[in-house]
């Protein structure tokens, strides 16, 4: 299946429980729900991020969502909006990015993947969702030949998730990144990193 240019039009997805397209600026005050909760806070990843989206007002979310929008613009990343139609709202986001300094550093086109959503969507059912839409359309879309997600020992629900869909546990080359998986493209088990 050809891609497209994401940052030439942001591609919107459908799966079973949710809509994502592009983040919007009225996405604040839902989102702020997700960014505020202290249950969701535990499993962000701002590493090698300037905020650690920790968030106590609406306004500082809504600011947020310009960075966001501004690092689209620049191709920099994707910011995804999670909505949940049957409620009616945004309940977290996902990121994607490709970086391909990667390959000079590491010998592989490396991607982040990020998800940040309410506590009561962190089950092992709507991060699978979430996850196989990454693993079956962001390693083209991104031109990546590694997708990294991290995932601490606490988040039992998404590392259950990320083996259900081949990620396995990946030693990041970095002094204080811990607790990553990763998934190279085309490999369904995820074990051509550790031979």
């Amino acid at each position: 299946m050809e891609e497209r240019d994401p940052y030439l039009a942001c591609p919107v997805y459908d799966t079973a429980h949710f809509h994502l397209r592009l983040v919007q600026e009225n996405d604040a005050e839902d989102l702020f729900a997700c960014y505020s909760h202290p249950d969701a806070q535990q499993f962000f990843n701002d590493d090698n991020c300037t905020s650690d989206f920790r968030f106590s007002t609406v306004v500082e979310m809504r600011a947020c969502i310009i960075v966001w929008l501004s690092s689209y613009e620049r191709r920099e990343y994707i910011r995804f909006a999670v909505l949940d139609p049957s409620a009616d709202r945004a309940v977290g986001t996902i990121e994607m990015f490709c970086d391909p300094r990667w390959k000079m550093t590491y010998g592989t086109a490396g991607g982040c993947f990020r998800m940040d959503l309410l506590p009561e969507y962190e089950t092992i059912g709507f991060l699978s969702e979430l996850i196989h839409l990454a693993s079956d359309r962001f390693f083209a879309l991104f031109s990546t030949e590694r997708i990294l997600v991290k995932a601490i020992p606490e988040a039992t629900a998404r590392r259950a998730a990320l083996e259900k869909f081949g990620f396995l546990p990946y030693e990041v080359n970095h002094p204080t990144y811990r607790n990553y998986y990763a998934k190279s493209a085309g490999n369904e088990d995820g074990n051509s990193y550790w031979s």
